[in-house]
Order: C-alpha cells, then sequence, then structure tokens
C-alpha cells in the first residue's frame, strides 16, 4: 500500500498565502510567548523546609498595632468588631466580623480596631524568624 501526501496541504504552502499564513502563525505564537514571560516571572524571597505556624487569638479594646512588617504571610481574621487595615500605598480598608484579610510579607502595614474586636491571626513564618517587626513609619496624606 502506498502513502500519498495530500496534494491541497502541500500546494497551500507553496503559495505565497500559506507561507503569509504560516508566518502569522509563528508570529503570534512568538509574541504570546514573549506576553506570558511578563504573567509567568516570579521571584523567591524565601525558601524554608522549616515553616512555623502560629495561631493567635487576640481579643482588644482599641487596638494599635503601630507600623509593623512580617518575615511571612499574616491570615487575618476578623470575629467581632472591626479591624482597619493600612498598607504601605496609604490605602484604608476596614473588615467586620466575618472578613479576613492577608497581611504580605515584607510590606510595612498598620491594624487599627476602634472599640472592642476579637480576631485571629495565622503566622506562617520560617522557623527562627520574629513574627512580625517595626517598619518606619508612613506618612499618609
Amino acid at each position: 500500500m502506498r502513502y500519498r501526501f495530500n496534494r491541497g496541504l502541500h500546494d497551500r504552502f507553496r503559495s505565497r498565502k500559506g507561507i503569509a499564513l504560516l508566518g502569522a502563525f509563528l508570529a503570534a505564537a512568538t509574541l504570546s510567548g514573549v506576553g506570558l514571560a511578563d504573567v509567568w516571572s516570579t521571584w523567591v524571597s524565601q525558601d524554608t523546609t522549616n515553616t512555623r505556624l502560629r495561631v493567635q487569638h487576640f481579643s482588644t479594646n482599641n487596638f494599635d498595632s503601630g507600623w509593623h512588617s512580617h518575615p511571612g504571610a499574616v491570615i487575618v481574621q476578623v470575629e467581632q468588631g472591626s479591624l482597619s487595615y493600612t498598607g504601605r500605598n496609604c490605602v484604608k480598608k476596614t473588615y467586620g466580623p466575618g472578613d479576613t484579610f492577608i497581611e504580605i510579607p515584607y510590606v510595612p502595614a498598620r491594624v487599627v480596631g476602634v472599640g472592642y474586636a476579637k480576631f485571629t491571626a495565622t503566622f506562617l513564618v520560617g522557623y527562627g524568624d520574629p513574627l512580625s517587626a517595626a517598619a518606619a513609619t508612613v506618612t499618609c496624606p
């Protein structure tokens, strides 16, 4: 049995339209690869095989964390009252009961609770790292 090459496909890539189509396809594939490089680029600030997990419960009155940062992620869930979170970009957001927010590693932040507040903070840091460190005061307008 003898197999024959599909004549239509062969002729298509011999024509100018076929070559232009193939060129456009290759250009699109190349450009999409360049775009994905920006989306998929990453960097590692810390890689540890020994992570410390600490869940801490807070009951506070007029809480003010001051400007601080963490060497790992902190997940905060508000149970009662409210907490206002301000990041280094000076955008303030208030969270109430049932709300959760994440403090980003190494980014200065301030958390304030006016009146009574009850919340849980889950710290994910490298073993031996401090839970938090004071940060320079950020001046917000």
